[in-house]
């Protein structure tokens, strides 16, 4: 048995999923033991409170928490007033996932995204003023509030903020500013150099919390089990960071805009065939149940103490039974 702290265990469900199938998951993975759900969103794409909230009437236990939203479509204001009604309805259990998002569906709406890193740190710090029923009086460079108050009072005094990075500025940001950080999961290089740029910058005492979203697939690469996780890594290397992301792990960058122009042509089969099996060996984790499980532990011994699985098919069990041995080893 390790001798490291209980890895907190979560699932994360992509933002296409139907709000029906994504309460009858998320009631099996709390009945299976999960510490939390997370919920994606895009930018003109299924509502991820409103899922939430299904859930948080559903659920009794877990955590909830966006995977992530961005100031963009939702001001930073509205934002912490969201979350604080979460909050409210699900009895404390809401946690405030947040990101600049995905630029290139932000972009045709008007958004101007030029300035991320100003964007992010001035989102974190309304959402937490606002969460602290503070006054706000801001003339940022992205944002401008003018003695803005929370307009009900929070369930708890306090809420945990996550903040999703890639990069090495973000990261350091996520460490500085954030109670949590947000990292995409990759190889053992990139995860430790991220965490370190993001614990270097860290100036308060509580631990930073490593949230991870992880695409699994119990099976073989031929399997129709790893067709979920080509789905979920392919969309995410279709945002601006993708190559940036694929180099940072050792894959050749190129490799992003062949998935980019699958899905533009061909739509998601197309995208599936675009995914190449470097990018599977090095950003995911596909295997048998106890190569599955070992894959985990050693990804909780870099440093991430909250893996969180794509849930993905209408049977999460192999999913659900490696997470619950992966908390049996510690």
């Amino acid at each position: 048995m390790s001798t490291q702290a209980m890895p907190r265990t979560g699932v994360w469900f992509q933002g296409g999923l139907k709000i029906k199938a994504a309460t009858e998951l998320a009631v099996r993975a709390e009945e299976a033991g999960v510490d939390s759900i997370w919920v994606a969103e895009g930018p003109v794409t299924r509502d991820a409170f409103i899922t939430l909230s299904a859930l948080a009437l559903a659920t009794n236990r877990v955590d909830l928490a966006t995977g992530v939203v961005n100031p963009f479509t939702r001001h930073p204001a509205q934002l912490a007033a969201t979350f604080t009604t979460l909050d409210e309805l699900s009895q404390g259990r809401a946690i405030c996932g947040i990101g600049i998002g995905a630029r290139d569906g932000l972009i045709p709406l008007g958004a101007d995204v030029s300035k991320p890193l100003t964007a992010a740190r001035e989102m974190v710090s309304i959402i937490r003023s606002l969460l602290a029923r503070d006054e706000v009086i801001l003339d940022g460079a992205v944002f401008k509030m003018d003695h803005v108050r929370l307009g009900l009072r929070p369930y708890r005094e306090s809420m945990p903020i996550y903040l999703a990075a890639t990069g090495p500025k973000m990261c350091a940001l996520a460490g500085e500013s954030a109670d949590g950080i947000y990292l995409m999961y990759g190889t053992q290089d990139y995860v430790k150099s991220s965490l370190s740029l993001a614990h270097g910058a860290r100036t308060v005492t509580e631990p930073l919390r490593v949230a991870s979203p992880i695409l699994m697939a119990v099976g073989k690469n031929d399997d129709d089990s790893v067709t979920g996780v080509k789905i979920g890594i392919g969309l995410m290397l279709t945002e601006p960071n993708g190559e940036a992301m694929l180099e940072a792990n050792g894959v050749d960058p190129a490799l992003a805009q062949p998935i980019r122009d699958g899905l533009a042509q061909g739509g998601v089969k197309a995208l599936i065939a675009a995914v190449d099996n470097s990018i599977i060996d090095r950003l995911t984790i596909v295997g048998t149940h106890a190569q599955c499980v070992e894959r985990l532990q050693e990804v909780v011994s870099w440093g991430i103490n909250e893996p969180q699985i794509l849930l993905t098919g209408d049977d999460p069990s192999d999913l659900l039974a490696v997470l619950d041995d992966l908390k049996s080893s510690f």
